[in-house]
């Protein structure tokens, strides 16, 4: 019997099988992100700013990955973007995050290191903003966010600008759909590959908005494997909202 939202563990089986069936972590990155631009472009459409500004606020792990692969994206298509990266120059990073980070870096100016000066830096990417992009924790993060994390998530919450989440809001569980602390309030959250079981949960509601699912290519054997329904056809236009 298979399902149509994953839980925590199932989305992590169904990135292994991927991997597994010779899909590259890079891939999906590159695709989850392209998917993330995408939905970016059509909000701002929607908004009558098509060529708005947007603020992308990356985390350390492949989520963030995800927000700077967008980055570049919007950037290249005339996009006003500014993207706060929560690593350190030079520090390690997994290396399908190490790819994106130099591609980004090499596309954008505006690249910047998170971390340093939490407001200022803050205060910076969201001078002026239209939209939002909350790439700082994905579905493996587990506990209460903290420390510049937690600060840049009360600062995209006091901003009028749309935000859209990528996975699921920064500090929403997986799983239950309960905010452990500090969470990200989105008006949009864009889910990859699959529905997010926690996103679905009456508890949820408040923080994730609008819930979209993109295709990133991951095989259809691969969600059978993990017990999980294929996404469906749907033409021309990637989103299920």
């Amino acid at each position: 019997m298979t399902v149509r939202a994953a839980s925590r563990d199932q989305a992590r089986a169904l990135d292994s099988a991927a991997l597994a069936a010779g899909v590259p972590g890079p891939m999906l990155m590159a695709v989850a992100g392209f998917q993330t631009a995408r939905l970016a472009q059509r909000l701002l459409g929607a908004a009558l700013v098509p060529r708005g500004s947007v603020a992308v606020f990356s985390g350390r792990g492949n989520n963030g990955g995800d927000g700077l692969v967008a980055a570049r994206h919007l950037a290249l298509w005339g996009v006003g973007v500014r993207c706060l990266w929560m690593g350190a120059p030079g520090g390690a990073v997994q290396p399908d995050l190490a790819s994106a980070v130099t591609a980004s870096g090499a596309a954008l100016k505006s690249l910047a290191p998170g971390g340093l000066q939490v407001q200022e830096d803050a205060d910076w990417a969201l001078e002026g903003v239209d939209l939002i992009i909350d790439a700082l924790l994905g579905t493996g993060a587990a506990g209460a966010p903290r420390g510049e994390i937690a600060a840049f998530i009360r600062r995209i919450n006091r901003s009028s600008a749309t935000v859209l989440a990528v996975d699921l809001p920064s500090g929403l569980d997986a799983d239950s759909g309960v905010a452990l602390g500090d969470c990200v309030r989105a008006d949009h959250t864009l889910m990859m590959g699959v529905a997010k079981l926690g996103c679905e949960q009456l508890s949820a509601r408040h923080w994730v908005g609008h819930l979209w699912t993109a295709d990133i290519g991951i095989p259809k054997q691969c969600y059978l494997n993990c017990e999980l329904e294929p996404p469906s056809g749907l033409g021309p236009d990637p989103f299920s909202g």
